[in-house]
């Protein structure tokens, strides 16, 4: 049976496809547990609406109010203080699920006993493609410069701390790491483990300094099932403003390989000629469209990078106040 923890920001008709899609799978469902970091109460009156239905199907439906500060790994930490089931699911608010998502998720477990984590496909990872000259630039460049991209049956952390995902997938697959759309874990795991809560709000790359924490430990333990299907909607409602994101990305991803990555002089470079990339890439795409908008993500790119490299010790030391503050 299924702990189920969402944390959510200011999305209630995200949480309500969300809600729709778990009452058609109740029958796994021991509690589902909301940490609503929200300003308003909207939340709080979906929640109060929805508990009838639930309720009549023998599932909790349990709404916590996140008063330590908004962040995506408090909440989350919060929830699985309050969990109970022997497999904990966290679910992203935006997210809609198969209707046996929850059943094959379970089933993983059953046949692979040594799991620790599984999660289920998101379908619509490839996204909607675009030119096919323009695809085959883009995918030099993703490989070129070690940027994130799908690849069939590879699910995997790269030194320049970005990650693969498998662009499709026909069998149980062993994985480096979870995606925080769909994570979940046997209950022993949050015994070792839980969110660094040093990365706040948004929480730029939490679930995989959570999952490739345990890969590391535990190789092997880590799973994705083809057979647990899911939509992420990737809402627009409730984001960082860009400068706060640009910059997050760039101090969080620091602060993951330093944490998380062998620092051999390999990774260093592979790391860095990263950040090359996305330099050239910020400001190609300002030369090529030019506008406040393309400038504004340029100049913010430089803006972290500058205030990365004269807080390098501290990031090293795992100290982000400096960054943090400004949320």
């Amino acid at each position: 049976m299924f702990s189920i923890i969402i944390p959510t920001y200011n999305r209630v008709a995200e949480l309500t496809d969300l809600f729709n899609s778990l009452l058609r799978q109740t029958d796994l469902i021991t509690e589902i547990i909301i940490v609503d970091d929200s300003e308003t109460n909207n939340i709080k009156i979906l929640i109060e609406d929805m508990r009838i239905g639930f309720k009549e199907k023998n599932v909790e439906l349990i709404y916590i109010r996140n008063m330590r500060g908004k962040s995506l790994t408090i909440a989350r930490n919060i929830g699985i203080k309050k969990a109970i089931a022997d497999i904990i699911l966290f679910l992203d608010d935006d997210v809609i699920l198969d209707d046996n998502y929850l059943r094959e998720i379970l089933h993983t477990y059953n046949e692979y006993p040594n799991a620790l984590g599984v999660q289920g496909f998101i379908q619509n990872v490839n996204g909607i493609k675009e030119n096919i000259i323009v695809e085959r630039i883009k995918t030099i460049m993703h490989k070129l410069f070690y940027f994130s991209f799908n690849y069939k049956n590879k699910c995997e952390v790269l030194p320049s701390t970005n990650t693969l995902y498998p662009s499709n997938i026909n069998e149980v697959t062993k994985c480096q790491w979870l995606s925080g759309a769909n994570q979940s874990y046997r209950r022993k795991v949050f015994e070792e483990f839980n969110f660094d809560e040093n990365l706040r709000r948004y929480s730029f790359k939490e679930d995989v300094d959570l999952s490739y924490g345990i890969y590391k430990k535990y190789p092997n333990s880590l799973l994705i099932t083809p057979h647990a299907k899911l939509i992420h909607k990737t809402s627009n409602a409730g984001r960082l403003p860009k400068k706060e994101l640009i910059i997050m990305k760039q101090t969080y991803s620091l602060y993951f390989f330093y944490k998380n990555i062998d620092l051999t002089y390999k990774n260093k470079l592979i790391f860095f000629w990263c950040q090359l990339g996305y330099f050239i890439r910020s400001f190609f795409n300002f030369i090529l469209n030019p506008s406040k908008t393309t400038y504004l993500g340029f100049r913010y790119f430089v803006d972290a990078t500058i205030e990365n490299i004269m807080h390098l010790k501290d990031i090293k030391s795992k100290n982000l106040e400096f960054f943090n503050k400004t949320l």
